[in-house]
């Protein structure tokens, strides 16, 4: 196993609390327990299908070699 090079203390992990950038608080390790509230059919759907949290297509990108992407402004 690798050694860290981190000090005892210094790494996030180690922070008393977890935000978000935008400063929504985060919990430091989320359960099944955490989701008893939610419906997965209702709320998360299925791969390729709305609201699409898993993906476009139902089997995500395991079907294509690469995906071709167009950037504006990035050229010279």
């Amino acid at each position: 196993m690798a050694k860290s090079n981190d000090k005892p203390g210094t790494t996030a992990e180690n922070a008393k609390a977890f935000t978000t950038l935008s400063g929504v608080p985060l919990e430091r390790i989320y359960t099944p327990a955490d989701l008893a509230t939610l419906d997965p059919e209702q709320h998360i759907g299925y791969p390729g299908a709305f609201p699409f949290t898993r993906g476009v297509y139902p089997t995500m990108y395991r079907g294509r070699l690469w995906t071709m992407r167009q950037y504006a402004g990035f050229g010279t």
